[in-house]
């Protein structure tokens, strides 16, 4: 899992952020509710769990530190039976139940500790950092979560912070070898860092490479327009000439040729960039080259159709047509394959993966991908209701309607979800014979929405058979 920034997030979810961010003095728990909602979504946005970190004290009113010791006992119970072993089998479950005890009581140590260590397990350190410092302010004798803290520090690069915290854990325990010994580490990484800033000219630009680069972004932003873009394009470009190792501008170049529509120039920059030391190994450029590559073929695909529409009985574009959409079809699935195989803990793409063996036909594959699915929150609900629809397709109405029923209580209100469920369930049960229980569902879904599909249909159709 990936370390995100609030500018990496949709910006309609900015939005939302900036209103919780608004409402953290003045209605806390509004503010809960929103960042609740969106650290479950991007469990990798560190920004978005420090401002619910801020609601949740908020909403407590400070009223946790009184009563901290006792209610971090009592909420912790959930976690003091297998919660390791929790941590271990799904990491990103465990994130979200520890944060569902932080809304409860901000001051738990233990969810602040499975918090932690699940980020540490998804490899979001940055994240396991927050944790451990956030326990140090509710118990700063704490030596193990020192300890734990000084090594995800390490980890980091923030020796200099490791070694400040170990020596005052230093004095405390003279006897504990484990805090000297990640003393002795964190100064040898410091050692190593300093020495390579005085020798290596990479780390000497480095600083020098981000001001550029922050400078470009800045510069950008007052040019509008496609020669705007040509010419941040072109001022990225020369930087490249003069800096060829820093990716940012890489990324730049690709981003504003994408924004043009010229696909195949901002998958050529992509390339570059992966070629580099820095972008050899990133998770994020590979991903988003596969994003460019669909893009580029969906904006094909779009053409074809237009140009379709303005002459429908052309052979060929009907077949060139069908022939992009198959090789679309043929790179999502292979893609979506491949990131299961490569990250099989990432269940967000097993739903992906699953979606497409639904639309395929392929519903036992679907099924499968979609019961592991389920254990990621940011697509539970939805895998729950794309199982349910496959268990029908198989004619399994019964296992079906046990998928729906469980995402019909965790969807609150009336959503298009929760609309497509109550049909989907009414439909279940309509399948089973069981016609008072689906009126239960298409009446509900009726009433809130009468135009939905055949739903008033359904209804005027039920009350003339019943008053026949």
């Amino acid at each position: 899992m990936e370390e995100s920034t609030l500018k990496d997030l949709d910006p309609r979810l900015q939005k939302q952020i900036e209103n919780a961010r608004k409402a953290v003095d003045k209605n806390p728990a509004y503010a809960v509710d929103i960042m609740t909602n969106i650290v479950g979504r991007h469990p990798g946005c560190l920004d978005a769990r420090k401002i619910l970190r801020q609601a949740q004290q908020r909403v407590s009113g400070g009223k946790s530190k009184g009563f901290g010791g006792f209610l971090a006992k009592v909420s912790s119970l959930p976690f003091s039976m297998g919660s390791d072993a929790k941590v271990k089998k799904d990491p990103a479950g465990a994130l979200a139940s520890a944060e569902q005890m932080l809304n409860a009581n901000p001051a738990n140590v233990k969810a602040h500790q499975v918090v932690g260590a699940a980020a540490e397990a998804l490899e979001l350190f940055e994240t396991a950092a927050f944790a451990y410092e956030e326990i140090k302010k509710i118990e700063p004798k704490d030596v193990e979560n020192i300890k734990a803290l000084m090594s995800v520090y390490i980890h980091i690069g923030r020796s200099e912070d490791a070694i400040r915290i170990g020596d005052a854990a230093y004095h405390q325990h003279p006897s504990d070898d484990e805090i000297q010994g990640l003393i002795k580490k964190a100064s040898v990484e410091q050692s190593i860092s300093k020495g390579k800033w005085e020798e290596d000219e990479s780390f000497r630009d480095k600083l020098k490479d981000e001001e550029e680069a922050q400078k470009l972004e800045q510069a950008g932003r007052a040019k509008t327009g496609d020669a705007g873009l040509r010419s941040m394009i072109e001022d990225a470009k020369a930087a490249v000439a003069e800096q060829p190792g820093n990716i940012n501008f890489y990324r730049e170049i690709s981003s504003n040729y994408r924004k043009l529509g010229e696909f195949d120039n901002a998958l050529e920059w992509i390339g570059k960039a992966r070629q580099l030391e820095a972008g050899s190994a990133d998770v994020n450029l590979e991903r988003l080259e596969g994003t460019l590559k669909r893009e580029k073929m969906s904006h094909a695909i779009a053409a074809k159709e237009e140009a379709l529409e303005a002459d429908p009985e052309n052979a060929g574009l009907k077949s060139g047509l069908e022939d992009l959409r198959t090789e679309e079809r043929e790179f999502r699935l292979s893609q979506a394959e491949d990131l299961v195989q490569r990250y099989p803990n990432e269940f967000s793409y097993r739903y992906e993966l699953g979606e497409l063996y639904h639309e395929d036909g392929a519903t036992d594959k679907a099924i499968k991908e979609l019961q592991l699915a389920q254990r990621s929150p940011k697509v539970r609900i939805s895998a729950l209701i794309l199982l349910g629809k496959a268990y029908k397709v198989k004619g399994f109405a019964d296992l079906a309607a046990e998928q729906l029923n469980i995402a019909k209580s965790e969807i609150p209100g009336i959503t298009d979800q929760k609309k497509d469920v109550l049909y989907e369930l009414g439909s279940c049960y309509e399948a089973q014979g069981d016609m008072d229980k689906a009126m239960v569902e298409f009446k509900a879904l009726y009433g809130a929405d009468i135009s939905y599909r055949d739903v008033a249909q359904k209804i005027d159709d039920f009350y003339s058979q019943k008053n026949q």
